[in-house]
């Protein structure tokens, strides 16, 4: 069962690894939930070892959220409404942005930042050896789980900018502000994923990081601040307002379901190359011990 010399990581997944579509869908999302929930506790055990870092960030995302705020209170001091958003209705955006960025710190960007590292340090082999997707692997084998401190912090502001702005939330809207934001991070870790999926051909893919990390953070102004290939950038390509413009829009009553009709293929295709890219890398990849 073990491989001397060259070993592609095909040779892996044709001798040990068996097929995950073998157990059925239900069996199989089923397995998966054991697993994530099993990375869960392993990051709940440690994080009880390490309760400062848990208090230092809380008391850093707290500081994050009051440099926002203070943000658009500096943008809004000589005006009432700019790009069509008033001071309120940005604190909303700046609350959802806040969420999302809990998400993606505690649940994605974990993963993302140690993929290039597997690869260089040889612990790849051994994620190829596992009886699971690879992709779900090192898509999901990490939390940082103080960083989800951000998610009720997000809201707390969403909920108080919402009230502040005289919103009546109706069902439709808020179900509606959900789908936007979970197509939003579904596009963001295809997106994400793909880039670092590079790794396999680069030494490192830190720049490419560098670069997406700044176009994430302009998630947190409306994507009306921007025009031209910037908003369109910023609504395709790395699509942030899906995650955070667009839900703030439908919980306003100014956006409604239309824009899912491209934002569902969009999604999905995104996973669809992350897949088929990843296969594509593994397919080619020869063991670090090679």
């Amino acid at each position: 069962m073990g491989c001397t010399g060259s070993c592609g990581a095909g040779d892996y997944a044709g001798t040990v690894r068996p097929a995950p579509e073998a157990d059925g869908g239900g069996a199989a999302v089923r397995r998966y939930a054991r697993l994530w929930l099993r990375f869960a506790a392993t990051e709940v055990a440690r994080l009880t070892e390490y309760r400062l870092n848990f208090a230092t960030t809380v008391v850093e995302g707290v500081a994050q959220t009051a440099l926002a705020v203070l943000t658009f209170v500096v943008l809004f001091q000589f005006t009432d409404e700019l790009a069509g958003w008033s001071r309120m209705e940005a604190l909303m955006l700046a609350g959802c942005y806040r969420m999302v960025d809990g998400v993606v710190a505690a649940a994605i960007a974990p993963n993302m930042y140690s993929i290039s590292g597997y690869i260089r340090r040889g612990e790849m082999d051994f994620m190829l050896l596992r009886p699971v997707s690879s992709q779900f692997l090192v898509s999901f084998r990490r939390l940082n789980l103080p960083e989800a401190v951000n998610i009720p912090i997000g809201l707390g502001l969403l909920l108080y900018a919402g009230s502040a702005a005289g919103v009546q939330p109706t069902v439709g809207g808020i179900l509606t502000a959900g789908l936007y934001v979970l197509l939003g991070l579904v596009m963001l870790y295809s997106v994400w994923f793909m880039t670092v999926t590079c790794s396999f051909w680069l030494v490192q893919v830190d720049n490419l990081d560098a670069l997406f990390a700044p176009l994430f953070d302009a998630g947190r102004y409306p994507v009306s601040f921007f025009s031209g290939w910037m908003r369109a950038l910023l609504t395709f390509v790395i699509p942030v307002a899906f995650a955070t413009t667009f839900p703030v829009e439908a919980m306003l009553g100014e956006r409604d379901a239309s824009a899912l009709l491209f934002g569902v293929p969009l999604a999905a295709a995104g996973l669809l190359l992350s897949h088929l890219l990843w296969n594509y890398a593994v397919r080619h990849y020869s063991s670090a011990s090679s």
